[in-house]
């Protein structure tokens, strides 16, 4: 059962990523805004541009590996680990890009898997 809780937390953790790369909604309260930084404002509009596609696709594929290895996917079951650690620290390179304070949970997130995978928690071998 924990394998299966485990695998699909980080499928979904790793998909909510996507929203970076969808196009931006006009309601100001949208929290995915690629457009500009909030915390880093010197980060020029054509790299926010460049990196809205590939950083939140790339977290969605790491963290899409690390729930298939979990699940037990031979090709990614000794690999899981570090494609979560991947999925975090892009994960948290984009928060910081483009923080909104929805994102809270997120952040924290991330650092819990940092440090399960670290303490190997859970021990799913």
């Amino acid at each position: 059962m924990t394998r299966v809780l485990v695998g699909v937390f980080l499928l979904l953790h790793g998909l909510i990523h996507l929203g970076w790369a969808a196009p931006k909604r006009d309601d100001p309260n949208y929290p995915f805004d690629t457009t500009r930084s909030r915390l880093m404002p010197w980060v020029p509009a054509p790299v926010l541009k460049h990196l809205s596609l590939e950083l939140p696709v790339v977290t969605a594929l790491a963290f899409t590996v690390a729930a298939l290895g979990v699940f037990g996917a031979s090709w990614f079951a000794g690999v899981w680990e570090i494609a979560a650690v991947v999925g975090s620290v892009t994960s948290l390179v984009a928060c910081a890009l483009w923080w909104h304070p929805w994102f809270v949970a997120g952040p924290l997130l991330d650092i819990w898997i940092i440090t399960a995978v670290y303490y190997h928690w859970p021990n799913l071998g």
